[in-house]
Formats: structure tokens, sequence, C-alpha cells
């Protein structure tokens, strides 16, 4: 998985806490459509864009549908499994009337008003590969480069062969990072 191409990054501000901190937002390269997809999957085979495009549509189908009955979806081998998320949750809290802390049990929580959402999980395989192989370039807001910093990836093989954190396996099914 040799590339030659840098993923471009700037400092952005989080001003969701109260520390003062940054952190680095990606600039994509662009999006691949489902249609240029087919056609790259097509090139080099005897397999034409439109035959992989009804097989993806079939194959999607019938994840949507066994997602829809809870079951834990792999799109691709070893590459994304897309599973049945509910963010719901409650805590403790002070009773208006008397003052006193009401403690709540799991017999309170349930999915009334509860967010029903589609977690992802990478394989983490896949992810170390990506972590090994891609190469980062640091920009200022509108993707020019900043001339003090030719490559900011750090060392990626030892990143990706670190046991410490999931090197971006798991889906954020709580919110977003800004």
């Amino acid at each position: 998985m040799a590339h030659n191409v840098k993923i471009r990054y700037y400092a952005r501000e989080n001003k969701k806490v109260g520390t003062h901190s940054f952190f680095a937002q990606p600039i994509p390269n662009g999006t691949y459509g489902f249609e240029q997809l087919c056609e790259q999957a097509s090139k080099n085979t005897t397999i034409e864009a439109h035959t992989i495009r009804a097989a993806v549509e079939e194959y999607m189908k019938v994840a949507r549908e066994k997602l829809l009955d809870g079951f834990r979806v792999e799109i691709g081998a070893q590459f994304v499994t897309l599973y049945p998320n509910l963010q719901v949750n409650i805590k403790d809290y002070q009773d208006e009337k008397t003052g006193r802390t009401v403690v709540v049990t799991a017999k309170d929580l349930n999915a009334l008003g509860a967010k029903s959402r589609v977690g992802a999980t990478v394989n983490a395989e896949f992810s170390h590969q990506f972590a090994a192989n891609v190469s980062w370039q640091k920009t200022d807001k509108s993707g020019a480069p900043v001339e003090d910093e030719d490559d900011a990836t750090v060392s990626n093989e030892e990143q990706a062969q670190s046991p410490s954190g999931d090197n971006g396996t798991q889906g954020n099914p709580g919110g977003g990072q800004n």
C-alpha cells in the first residue's frame, strides 16, 4: 500500500473545552462517489462497472436489512463492521421539590427519547496498515502548505505497532471532536 500522496491537515482550535487547545483537522483530497469507485474497481478486470454497481447495490440492500434486524454487518472482508447503537444515559439528579439527590438505577434507563445510531468499527489490521502507510502535511486552513514542516508523520511504523490506543479502530458514537 505504498503511496506518495500526503493528506493535508490544519490546526483547528477546540472551542468546546475550557483549556485553550488545538487538534488536527484533516482536509480531504476530495470524495470518490459510488459510480467512480465502481469504474475504478472494474479496471484491469473482465467485470464491467455496471455489474459491480448492481452487485454492490444488492449487497448493501441485504446489509441494511440485517442491520435493521439487529445484527452486526461486515462491509468487506476485514474492513468495516456496522452495528446498531443506542445513545441514551441517565444520571442522578436533584429533586426540585425536596432538594434531595435522586439515585437512578438500571431500571430507570429506557429507549424513550434515545437516539438510534449506526456504529462502525474499522478492522484493526487495516487501521494499523493505514497508520503505517499514510503521510500527512500540515497546512493553513485554506490548504496551503506550512513551510516549517515537511512531513508531520512521526514514525508511522512505530505508531502502527504501538499497543496503546486504538489507532482509530472504533467509531465515535458519542459525537464529534470539536
